[in-house]
């Protein structure tokens, strides 16, 4: 199978395993919040934005550093240093991760009462110590076999570890949570960290199971890893850090505009618990093409291969592009039907709506993301999440109390939108591709113009579910046809697209 296959083929693989478990997970947020309502979902949000810092912390790059040297290894056909690079990211990530774990630990109570405000949180953050080894070492075993191109095995594995996640939580919520909230929280933590400690084993019998290669002596595996590691974890730790000072904030400062603290938790609980999982349950898709890029481009990179970095560019950039347009669309029409199917909420279908084209610029930002990790720019990367993290925070601790949600809305769109343009910039300097003006315009008016035409349509349907069908149908039919008729998808796009596939022509 040649390159542009096993990219593609990859990005298919994980795509589609990552769809099905998205979805049970979005199935199993709606159930948990018609159970502890939005003000709970607010609480476990809160949490999860702690136990991503935590993680974060107790990571300290390791998983891109896995996926970057193994790769690097891989593609110079050195099974030994491969071995050496997973052997030493283990070591590295069961240092960091214990050491968080603890700290996490002593601190669980300090941080429920004083960031999160609110004692329920500590248990749930005391059992994040504990299994935060465990998820550090499973994600060091997930960035090594995705270098290595093992995705079937990967997949599998990630399967059961929903299906032993969900069944585990599930079984806590009927025989132990009922409707309390700290024990619901509680619940869902305690079943992911059986089911990452039950795959973690398996991962690690895979890896093992093929020892022929020795592994070479020295200390250069080491330097290369701290390397990577310094500014990744740099990186993460301050971007983690300010986004959960983010979320932390917003809270805080839509109770100071005027909302109770419980409607402050509730309108938090609709924006990041009930709109954002909507809005980015498709970019799974672009999730597994910028994990794959890593490996890809490392390699590429190593052999200085500049005109195959120049086509992956264009190539994933164009149809990421054309992707990315499609769901904002879709967000933007079906915003109100969704909002009440889903949740049964007309305010989530407003925010819905509000945020839905700020997804062409998530999604975008996701892939040259992965694309810069592959290019070897973590630097770059630090100096321009640390800003706009930076102008987040600064911004909502003005705003919020002043303006509430139009406080938020305005800081979410400036800084993301000053963060994809910034790192945009960079990636054309390193790959020394250009995307077309012309082609971005194109694209962007065929989404718009059905967007629009299908949510005035969908308002004039009384039925929620024909509204979602009739609407997401006439608007996929019109900016394919659309797509079409300006050339925007060409016949050497559909002609790669098919020999990618491994289609006859």
């Amino acid at each position: 199978m040649s390159r542009p296959q096993s990219l593609v083929h990859g990005t298919l693989l994980l795509t589609a395993a990552n769809l099905a478990l998205r979805g049970s997970s979005m199935c199993f947020q709606v159930y948990l919040a018609g159970r502890i309502g939005a003000a709970g979902i607010g609480l476990l949000q809160l949490i999860l934005s702690v136990s991503m810092l935590a993680m974060t912390l107790g990571s300290a790059g390791v998983r891109v550093a896995s996926m970057y040297l193994t790769a690097e290894e891989y593609g110079a056909r050195r099974p030994g240093g491969m071995r050496k690079a997973l052997l030493c990211c283990l070591i590295y990530g069961l240092a960091v991760s214990v050491l968080g774990g603890l700290v996490l630990h002593a601190a669980s109570d300090w941080i429920a009462l004083r960031w999160i405000r609110d004692i329920r949180a500590a248990s749930s953050l005391r059992v994040l110590a504990w299994s935060l080894p465990i998820s550090c070492l499973w994600s060091v075993m997930a960035g090594y076999f995705t270098a290595c191109s093992q995705l079937r095995q990967l997949v599998l594995v990630e399967f059961l570890d929903q299906a032993v996640s969900i069944a585990a939580t599930v079984a806590l919520l009927w025989l132990w949570a009922g409707a309390d909230t700290e024990r619901a929280c509680l619940s869902i933590h305690l079943g992911n960290a059986v089911a990452t400690a039950v795959t973690l084993v398996l991962l690690l019998g895979l890896a093992l199971a093929n020892r022929r290669a020795p592994i070479p002596q020295g200390l250069s595996m080491w330097k290369r890893l701290l390397r990577l590691c310094v500014p990744l974890a740099a990186n993460d730790a301050l971007r983690s850090g300010l986004s959960t000072t983010e979320h932390l904030l917003i809270p805080r400062g839509l109770a100071r505009y005027g909302s109770s603290g419980e409607g402050a938790m509730a309108s938090y609980g609709v924006i990041h618990g009930m709109v954002f999982p909507i809005m980015m349950f498709p970019s799974v898709l672009l999730y597994a093409l910028a994990d794959l890029l890593v490996p890809e481009l490392a390699k590429c990179r190593a052999a200085a291969d500049r005109r195959r970095i120049r086509a992956l560019s264009d190539r994933c950039l164009r149809m990421g592009l054309l992707f990315s347009a499609a769901v904002a669309g879709l967000c933007y029409c079906l915003s109100g039907p969704l909002g009440l199917l889903l949740y049964k909420s007309e305010e989530a279908g407003f925010y819905l709506r509000l945020f839905a084209p700020l997804a062409l610029v998530l999604y975008m930002d996701t892939m040259v993301d992965g694309m810069h990790k592959g290019m070897g720019q973590q630097v770059y990367c630090v100096r321009v999440n640390t800003l706009t993290n930076l102008m987040d925070v600064v911004l909502l601790w003005a705003l919020l109390p002043r303006f509430g949600i139009a406080g938020y809305f305005f800081t979410f769109t400036l800084t993301h939108l000053l963060n994809f343009f910034l790192s945009i910039a960079r990636l054309m300097t390193v790959t020394g591709y250009t995307p077309p003006l012309p082609y971005v315009l194109k694209v962007l008016l065929c989404a718009a113009l059905p967007a629009l035409a299908m949510a005035a349509v969908c308002q004039r349907i009384g039925s929620v579910l024909a509204a979602c069908l009739l609407g997401g149908g006439g608007f996929l039919v019109l900016f394919f046809l659309l797509i079409g008729l300006t050339s925007a998808l060409t016949q050497a796009d559909l002609r790669w697209l098919r020999g990618a596939l491994g289609k006859s022509h």
